[in-house]
């Protein structure tokens, strides 16, 4: 009888390390099958629209005649809604599109961090509006690098960290029309060869 018990035990060890050991193996696929950007994904999924703009430099040089030149900078967002005096195009997302955004976001590739020049010249927004306030995130794909207000779920470590990423991205903007038509815009030599 003590050696059933023996046996019993030995089995009851053998099934509480394959519990172990699945739940473990579980819990690793679920962490490293979760989306990347899935905070930002769900701020898109919430919000009550998503625009896409393309809007003029930020930053002006005005010249005064008989006078220095003055730089004057425009803000993205005036008196609370995205600045009309800057906006060159624009596009209200359908679900479909929003969708898609999502996808793009979530497809995204945790990688070996592309960083290209840094000339900063942002020209294309996506604009979202929640609860009766915008936020937004500026983007420059001449640079491939962005800002974004405050508040905003945008986690440095992870949102465009690839080349292929911000070549995606821009080719969205483009399909909805949204895209920068700037005084370089045939100048960028696209190397993934699309």
């Amino acid at each position: 009888m003590i050696k059933n018990k023996g046996l019993l035990t030995d089995k009851t060890a053998a099934t509480i390390r394959k519990i172990f050991t699945l739940s473990f193996i579980t819990k690793s696929i679920f962490l490293f099958s979760q989306n990347l950007n899935e905070d930002l994904a769900h701020a898109i999924q919430d919000a009550d629209s998503i625009v896409l703009t393309s809007h003029a430099d930020l930053i002006s040089d005005t010249e005064r005649p008989g006078k220095s030149t003055i730089r004057v900078t425009r803000p993205l967002l005036k008196d609370g809604i995205p600045n009309s005096e800057i906006i060159r195009k624009k596009a209200i997302l359908t679900s479909e599109a929003k969708q898609e955004l999502i996808n793009i976001i979530k497809g995204q590739k945790k990688d070996k961090p592309w960083d290209g020049n840094y000339c900063f010249e942002p020209h294309n927004t996506l604009f979202i509006y929640k609860a009766k306030q915008w936020s937004y995130i500026d983007f420059c794909f001449g640079c491939d690098h962005y800002y974004f207000s405050k508040g905003l779920p945008v986690n440095k470590e992870e949102f465009l960290m690839t080349y292929d990423d911000w070549r995606t991205l821009d080719a969205f903007f483009r399909k909805q029309g949204a895209h920068w038509e700037g005084p370089m815009k045939d100048i960028r030599i696209d190397r993934s060869g699309k």
